[in-house]
């Protein structure tokens, strides 16, 4: 058995497949499907009344009665508790907190304008303040190359490379941010561990890593149009869980390709279209 997780933009394609019934009955025949928090969210984002409730109620066959993984940075702080205190088992779909995404995924019709508002808000804020902080980067980024401060890296993978090596700044990035999430300060000895044992992080990590170097750092092509946004590379979380990844968006599957390079599950990312083929050729 396989698990599959979808990109919301998978999921809308599958949805409105003409074979959709073929394909989907040849995918819960041997697979498992694991829905995101993020597939609910955007879902209910939907504008049009009718298809938010359609959409909602696809996502619910498509993964029976088993609850969605939680949002990436939700779980990213239950995998650190989990490794403070020696949880072997941590729970990572949605907790109690999250209930609302649950009721909606069972009531797609509960899910009025109001709450299609503030999940519209919610995601428009992420992105801005995503699309902010990299315009800024950008800024000092070029004065250290423009300046002869710094040469530029050629590529992510240079850069990723780059930082990677540098255990003080790497610790200075996680150090904070797992003592905010368990109440616990990381020894910096544990620093190299606690990132292969705990790879979501790492995946997190190199998220940004990426998008620093596709925004901030090449000369050509950085704007936010051309490059995956903050959700899209939210889901490199995801690809630890899943054996397929699922998604219609060409700029995220390329970044997800280079992110995946350091994930030791080695998920497949694939397209919308040859998913499409491998399930019909399947049945």
């Amino acid at each position: 058995m396989s698990i599959y997780c979808f990109d919301t933009s998978a999921i809308n394609e599958l949805h409105d497949d003409p074979d959709r019934e073929s394909i989907v009955k040849g995918l819960l025949a041997t697979n498992r499907i694991y829905l995101t928090a993020l597939n609910m969210i955007e879902a209910c984002g939907t504008e049009d009344e009718n298809r938010r409730s359609s959409l909602i109620a696809f996502q619910k066959r498509l993964t029976g009665n088993y609850r969605p993984l939680a949002i990436p940075n939700e779980l990213l702080q239950t995998l650190a508790v989990a490794h403070a205190t020696r949880d072997t088992q941590p729970i990572i779909t949605i907790n109690k907190q999250q209930d609302g995404i649950w009721i909606a995924l069972n009531a797609p019709s509960e899910v009025d304008e109001q709450a299609r508002q503030e999940v519209f808000g919610w995601k428009s804020q992420l992105e801005a303040s995503f699309t902010e902080t990299h315009r800024k980067a950008r800024e000092a980024f070029q004065d250290l190359f423009e300046n002869g401060k710094s040469p530029r890296p050629r590529t992510a993978s240079a850069l990723i490379r780059h930082y990677g090596r540098n255990e003080d700044f790497l610790y200075e990035v996680v150090g904070p941010l797992y003592q905010r999430s368990t109440g616990l300060e990381l020894p910096r000895s544990s620093l190299r561990q606690f990132l292969s044992d705990v790879p979501p992080w790492l995946q997190y990590l190199l998220g940004w890593a990426h998008e620093v170097f596709r925004r901030g750092i090449r000369k050509m092509g950085y704007g936010a149009k051309k490059n995956p946004g903050a959700i899209d590379l939210w889901c490199a979380v995801y690809l630890c869980f899943c054996d397929f990844f699922v998604t219609h968006d060409h700029r995220q599957r390329r970044a997800l390709r280079v992110l995946n390079v350091f994930n030791p599950r080695k998920t497949r990312i694939i397209s919308f279209q040859d998913f499409r083929k491998r399930l019909l050729v399947g049945s």
